[in-house]
């Protein structure tokens, strides 16, 4: 098993783990994962890796509202028309070009760019 001590350090597999570490039963999946008892904490860089995945398909939809909502200005009415003005995707679509390393509370989920609705 692989053992974690107090101070952060991990160290090896053991049959019978050295005095003063805890048991751990499995690796963490990332590299940069911490060791927080009892389990491992969210990777930096996966989460990142997630967040950047979003952006590039929302700027898609986002690329694809708008064109939608160019015919319903030509007088078509699209099926994939989403709810929300032009300004409100012009809007959207710059908070999401910016949601990136570095900017706000990048990468915490929960405080993504909310659709126009």
């Amino acid at each position: 098993m692989l053992c974690v001590f107090p101070d952060g350090r991990m160290d090896g597999w053991y049959e019978v783990p050295p005095e003063g570490s805890i048991p751990v039963d499995t690796a963490n999946e990332y590299y940069d994962q911490v060791w927080l008892f009892p389990g491992w904490s969210p990777s930096p860089s996966n989460l990142r890796r997630i967040e950047d995945d979003w952006r590039e398909s929302e700027l898609i939809v986002i690329a694809a509202q708008l064109d939608a909502l160019e015919e319903v200005e030509a007088g078509d009415t699209p099926p994939d028309l989403l709810a929300g003005t032009r300004p409100q995707w012009l809007k959207y679509r710059g908070l999401v070009r910016n949601w990136a390393e570095g900017k706000g509370d990048y990468p915490d989920i929960t405080k993504r760019p909310k659709r126009p609705t």
